[in-house]
């Protein structure tokens, strides 16, 4: 049975060039506070104000390098408390997303906010092994407790390290911690 990593991802801010620059002034970089799992991707030390439409939340993590568009991942419970409608999406999809304004200690933004799909990270040569293309949906199962399946695990393709990401609603509801294992599920 193959055997996956769940890697928990909470809140968090991925920005252009163009908006970390309206945000924080010109020219300037984001700094490491840690590396993250997959290559190349870092914690920033820096965070920003999310602000909703009924409230907010005062330091969201920046996740470097920048990226061609600007998104806020966020789960279903912290839309609820924003008070924005919850769109799951594919990361990196903001067509149908909804609106949070970010403010930096030099301005603010409006951004694409959307509930990340649950997906799994997976390098290609993995994804060769295993039969896996871009964009197949997959399903998990967890064992434990609360043991589920769960299914719509989108398959990402490219330059990673083989995790499942999964917010932290969905990991709180299964009683999954950040770093155990889960299995494929092969219907």
């Amino acid at each position: 049975m193959k055997t996956v990593i769940v890697e928990v991802s909470a809140r968090h801010i991925h920005l252009s060039q163009k908006d970390l620059e309206k945000l924080f002034g010109k020219n300037f970089k984001l700094a490491k506070f840690k590396d993250l799992s997959q290559p190349n991707e870092f914690a920033a030390k820096e965070t920003l104000v999310v602000k909703g439409t009924r409230d907010y939340f005062p330091k969201v993590r920046i996740v470097g390098p920048v990226r061609r568009k600007t998104q806020v991942e966020l789960s279903m419970t912290d839309c609820y408390f924003l008070g924005i409608k919850p769109v799951v999406q594919v990361s990196g999809q903001v067509r149908k997303s909804s609106q949070v304004t970010l403010q930096g200690s030099h301005g603010r933004v409006i951004a694409s906010a959307i509930v990340a799909m649950r997906h799994l990270h997976i390098s290609k040569e993995q994804a060769k092994a295993w039969k896996y293309k871009n964009n197949k949906k997959i399903a998990i199962m967890i064992r434990g407790e609360r043991s589920a399946i769960l299914d719509n695990v989108i398959v990402r393709v490219g330059n990673f390290k083989t995790h499942i990401h999964l917010d932290t609603d969905e990991a709180n509801a299964v009683g999954l911690v950040n770093k155990q294992k889960v299995y494929i599920y092969e219907k």
